[in-house]
């Protein structure tokens, strides 16, 4: 098996430092590496095999079923090949665009992410696919904190 070292150096660039813009990508980037200290040879290798398992989403089997792509506008987060071939294959995708985050944009602009969420799971709302119930005092919470108004393109 391979060493952990070379396992984590496989999850986290050294390039992920070098190029964080600001406070909150260089603090997830910095919760990540602690977080990847706390696992296993194991339990690293298992989360690597699933991550880089060869495998394919068939767009046409999500036609209908409406889908938010979430782009980070950072240089070093995706190659423009890789975005351009995510956005072919949902073409009636809504896309949420974050100005920066770095390749960990759910822990440096956390809130930013969950709004982008909230807006895209609130057609799912009193629908057979909603995980809330009409009158659970989580729907109440939920129906409170909902903005009025977000740029998200389409």
């Amino acid at each position: 098996m391979t060493p952990s070292i070379f396992l984590k150096k496989l999850v986290m660039n050294e390039d992920d430092v070098k190029y964080a813009t600001d406070l909150a990508t260089l603090e997830s980037i910095e919760f990540l590496q602690k977080s990847l200290d706390g696992l296993t040879q194991q339990e690293l290798s298992s989360r690597l095999t699933l991550n880089c398992t060869d495998d394919y989403v068939q767009p046409q089997r999500l036609r209908g079923i409406p889908v938010m792509i979430m782009e980070v506008n950072d240089a070093y987060a995706m190659s423009q090949a890789v975005k351009e071939e995510v956005c072919k294959c949902f073409p009636d995708a809504r896309r949420a665009q974050l100005k920066s985050g770095g390749n960990f944009p759910f822990l440096s602009r956390a809130s930013d992410v969950n709004i982008f969420l909230q807006v895209h799971l609130n057609q799912f709302a009193n629908t057979k696919y909603s995980a809330l119930s009409e009158n659970s005092e989580l729907t109440n919470l939920y129906k409170s904190a909902q903005c009025s108004s977000l740029p998200i393109e389409s």
